[in-house]
């Protein structure tokens, strides 16, 4: 039994690290160069074969030092099992970046399309970086067979494919119902990394079903790739001191200028709905003009940084025991975050930064504010936080209650029992449970009904 589970606590941070690396590292163009070409089909040669120590002996020693071995071990029998059979490789491209070569390489995946990016450092042909990502998911009948819940009635409401206007064109989905009774229009903007419209987590699409099941009881939304889905790289040489604004404000802005640019929606009252960090970015536009009410769902009020402390310490402790190899990653990442606060103001290396942020976007969450930004609104604000959620936890519940609760147009609600993505769990959630399909709890949506109706009663009846 302690061996079963030392296995599900290495699977469970194999794909946490993959996550964490997706969001915070940079994305990176096309170029001529095809030196270590073969590199990328060797490392994954050797996952195929089981053979990690040999992929572990190509790290430098940053790498090498959070992805032992035993770490690498079930990383390919992980995305088989998210992904299928491996089918071989497609398009490779090389780029130059400072020190390194970067290697971008398409795996061709049963369900998917990935991409395995090495960086490599030009001077001692070792990878300082390993990062797998979703590229393409592809429409199989495993998608297409999965249950909807009860609650998403898909002959409610048609679908269209739309364009929000960024630095970047972003491909959406508006969806509106087929019986038309109010005029509200829900915006859903992602969290964290490098999200697509539907929100995959796993096996979730947490913002498709909640577009949908909002649609099924009367309302409009909008969602939309998130910037840094496809044009992370060069969103990043546009502006290589990008924040967290970059990532969230203008898309925002564009799809306000959608909906008031569309005919069929231009008189439609507009609702923003951010999940986990963007539930903190929305708030950017608590006294926009252009925007009715918001809903904060399993947001923080509290640093990235200081929540991934958490999370580290709630991941690696899960069976009960803390490797000494994991109390240092831990320890690590802490001497980075009081590195950053002793000398934020000066010039610092990237490495030596917490989480791989970049100065610039440090900067900005540090002077960044969601609740001073709430505390100046009079429109209605719904805040939902919840039980089972190890990633936004109570001690977030808890700041936006001593701080907001006395203001009569924000209602507080903590939900017992749903974890990160709104979906029932018995116990405290785990990162393996998003490889299960679990959708979002009918709880949510009447949680938005009864906020809706006691606040905008002209714009909604029940």
């Amino acid at each position: 039994m302690k061996k079963m589970r030392n296995m599900l606590k290495t699977l469970i941070y194999s794909k946490l690290f993959l996550l964490l690396l997706l969001v915070t590292n940079p994305y990176l163009t096309n170029s001529s160069e095809l030196v270590e070409i073969e590199l990328p089909k060797e490392v994954i040669k050797d996952f195929q074969s089981g053979n990690v120590e040999n992929v572990y002996s190509k790290f430098d020693s940053s790498v090498a030092k959070i992805l032992p071995p035993h770490r690498l071990a079930p990383i390919w029998s992980q995305l088989i099992a998210n992904y299928g059979e491996f089918i071989g490789f497609g398009l490779q491209d090389t780029t130059s970046k400072g020190d390194n070569l970067i290697i971008n390489t398409d795996l061709d995946y049963e369900k998917a399309i990935m991409n395995f990016m090495l960086s490599v450092n030009k001077q001692t042909n070792r990878i300082s970086g390993i990062y797998f990502s979703e590229q393409e998911k592809k429409n199989i009948g495993s998608e297409i067979e999965k249950p909807l819940p009860t609650y998403i009635d898909t002959t409610k409401f048609q679908e269209e494919d739309i364009v929000i206007k960024d630095i970047f064109d972003l491909k959406g989905k508006l969806t509106l119902p087929k019986s038309q009774t109010n005029k509200i229009v829900f915006v859903l903007v992602h969290g964290s990394g490098p999200n697509d419209m539907d929100g995959t987590l796993g096996e979730n699409k947490f913002l498709k079903n909640l577009a949908w099941g909002l649609s099924s009881i009367g309302f409009s939304t909008i969602r939309y790739n998130k910037i840094t889905k496809r044009h992370g790289q060069k969103l990043v040489e546009k502006n290589p001191g990008m924040t967290q604004s970059d990532e969230y404000d203008n898309s925002i802005k564009g799809a306000i200028e959608f909906v008031r640019t569309t005919p069929k929606l231009k008189d439609f009252n507009i609702f923003l709905v951010g999940h986990s960090q963007g539930a903190s970015a929305i708030t950017s536009f608590s006294s926009n003009n252009e925007i009715k009410g918001l809903i904060l769902l399993a947001g923080t009020p509290r640093k990235l940084y200081d929540l991934y402390t958490e999370q580290l310490e709630y991941i690696f402790n899960i069976d009960g025991i803390v490797r000494p190899s994991e109390r240092t990653i831990i320890e690590e990442h802490k001497n980075k975050i009081g590195y950053y606060k002793n000398y934020k103001k000066g010039i610092i290396e990237k490495d030596s930064l917490p989480m791989n942020l970049s100065i610039e976007y440090l900067r900005y969450l540090d002077d960044f504010n969601p609740i001073s930004n709430l505390k100046e609104s009079e429109k209605p604000i719904l805040i939902l936080n919840c039980g089972h959620d190890y990633q936004v936890t109570k001690t977030d519940f808890d700041i936006w209650k001593s701080n907001l609760s006395s203001k009569s147009n924000v209602t507080l609600k903590y939900l017992d029992k749903l974890n990160h993505i709104f979906a029932e769990t018995e116990t405290m959630a785990v990162p393996a449970d998003y490889q299960k399909y679990t959708p979002i709890s009918n709880i949510l949506f009447d949680e938005v009904l009864h906020w809706i109706n006691s606040n905008y009663k002209d714009l909604y009846e029940n």
